[in-house]
């Protein structure tokens, strides 16, 4: 942005040169803070669902719930006994991703106890370290309901397991959606690194997924945390499974939703029923990350490129009010005495500040809506803080990669 000049006359006003460049800053200015104003719009779209009831979700009795889990006896122990409760006419099928300890001896019991209990083993392997995506598969071929729920036993078993069920598979209710997923919240006692880096994986995922515009997203749920889904199992079967994306080791959630939302809608359900607790679950490959499509992998660079301009709108606009100020002060000109054309400037420049701020108080409310919804108290009210931190670390250290 061009310094102003200001040029005084018998009149005091300014040049027509100087409006010149004022109109254009103005209009480019505008024109950012309109992106900038219909982003965060569609950004802030979940907010106003968060309140409404889930409705009734699909039949239990429809539904094949997948319990998977590793070296986690008590795990599964906590959630077959409460899931059998829960739902007395449901496939429960419980998932043994290579487990060495006494896990599978703990299951054995469980289905003798259990005669319903579905138990698929993925035998432990020294060269297939991780095989999620082997043990949804055998459990998927091995289930003979509708729909397929996914969870974790890292994960807290929720106080009501029925609206947890309810909750998660509502949407889906609709016809024109194939798969759902929830959030996760953590522990209180975790720490702020992991609270910060859940709240935006959480937030960022749902958000991804929300989005249907060309430039932005296209309904799918990038980076979200592989526990806590529900997905037509009819769907599984018509994109073949994990085929696109077989040769990586992450992604089972991710990637297969991804590959489904061809078929239908992926909703993400922020309702608090549906949330699990658990521990938090960090992974970071690049294997998965170039396997992104290329809107997804610099959808990032793309909001920090917005947050960037935004904040010069808001840098220049504020200067250049100084320098207005600053002139007609030397030109002994008071506020009331103003003349029209500087009036008219400076309205201008005040509106690109108001909007500025506006849409900062409305993000800021809407982070905070969503570490509360998390269980994560206020931490909302940094992110303003955090994402700029977050984007200016980025890219100073892009050279590493």
């Amino acid at each position: 942005m061009s310094t102003v000049m200001f040029l005084q006359s018998s009149q005091a006003v300014l040049s027509s040169q100087t409006m010149t460049a004022l109109a254009a800053i103005f209009w480019i200015s505008l024109a950012i803070v309109a992106v900038a104003s219909w982003v965060v719009v569609q950004t802030t779209g979940l907010w106003s669902t968060w309140k409404k009831a889930p409705g009734q979700g699909v039949a239990p009795e429809s539904c094949s719930i997948m319990i998977v889990g590793r070296h986690d006896s008590e795990g599964f122990e906590r959630w077959i006994h409460a899931a059998m409760e829960a739902f007395p006419h449901s496939e429960i099928l419980a998932v043994d991703n290579q487990s060495e300890d006494e896990t599978p001896n703990a299951l054995e019991a469980l289905k003798r106890k259990y005669p319903r209990l579905v138990v698929v083993t993925i035998p432990p392997s020294e060269r297939f370290w991780s095989t999620r995506k082997l043990a949804l598969t055998l459990a998927v071929k091995a289930a003979h309901g509708t729909h397929a729920l996914w969870v974790d036993t890292a994960c807290t078993v929720p106080t009501d397991l029925q609206a947890w069920q309810r909750s998660l598979t509502a949407p889906m209710r609709r016809g024109k959606v194939v798969a759902t997923f929830a959030p996760v919240t953590l522990p209180p006692a975790s720490p702020l690194p992991q609270r910060i880096q859940a709240l935006g994986r959480n937030a960022w995922a749902a958000i991804r997924c929300s989005l249907r515009m060309p430039l932005l997203a296209n309904g799918i749920p990038t980076g979200m945390v592989p526990v806590n889904f529900a997905f037509e199992i009819a769907r599984f079967f018509e994109v073949k499974g994990y085929l696109s994306n077989m040769h990586l080791d992450g992604g089972e959630a991710e990637f297969l939703l991804a590959d489904i939302a061809a078929h239908g809608q992926i909703v993400p359900v922020v309702h608090p029923h549906a949330l699990l607790q658990r521990p938090w679950l960090e992974r970071k490959d690049a294997k998965m990350r170039a396997h992104r499509s290329a809107l997804e992998r610099f959808a990032p660079a793309r909001y920090a490129l917005l947050i960037l301009l935004l904040d010069a709108v808001a840098a220049t606009a504020g200067l250049h009010m100084v320098l207005l100020w600053m002139t007609m002060d030397d030109l002994n000109y008071s506020p009331a005495n103003y003349p029209a054309q500087v009036r008219f400037v400076e309205s201008q420049l005040q509106a690109l500040l108001a909007l500025y701020v506006v849409l900062q108080v409305v993000w800021t409310a809407y982070a905070t809506a969503w570490s509360r919804r998390l269980g994560l108290g206020y931490l909302g009210l940094a992110s303003p803080i955090w994402l700029r931190s977050h984007f200016l670390f980025r890219a100073l250290t892009v050279w590493k990669k």
